[in-house]
């Protein structure tokens, strides 16, 4: 698969010139690209057969711009929260590993926390559960 520079100007210009006219093989591309370009080749093809005039055809592409450029900001911002997650999990797995490498049950309790804290995604946990458990043996 051919890696595609979508955010290089140059490159999307001559994209969106190849989808206008009908000859962009898009396929392959990520979805919201794939929308984006599906769209605008179907613009191109209003303009051709169908007589739209030009100027609405600009007008309906910046709109299909705005569009993508939403979705676009959208996914990446998912991508960006998956990508956390991931790296909360895979930290955890490290304190999940610690606990059966521990020799006290201080240690294992301490790496179950920070591993509950990484999964819950919630800062602070085994600070506050530390602090409750000082209390009880007061």
């Amino acid at each position: 698969m051919k890696i595609i520079k979508f955010d290089d100007p140059a490159v999307f210009s001559q994209l969106e010139d190849q989808a206008i006219d009908g000859v962009l093989d898009y396929s392959d591309f990520p979805p919201e690209e794939y929308k984006y370009f599906s769209r605008l080749a179907k613009l191109g093809y209003m303009n051709r057969h169908k007589g739209w005039s030009a100027e609405l055809c600009q007008a309906k592409q910046s709109e299909l711009l705005d569009t993508y450029s939403e979705e676009k900001a959208k996914a990446n911002e998912h991508y960006a929260l998956c990508r956390q997650l991931d790296d909360s999990r895979i930290q955890a797995e490290q304190y999940v590993t610690a606990m059966y490498k521990a020799k006290t049950k201080d240690q294992i309790l301490e790496n179950a926390l920070k591993a509950i804290e990484l999964l819950k995604r919630e800062p602070g946990l085994k600070q506050r559960i530390n602090k409750k458990m000082k209390k009880m043996e007061e």
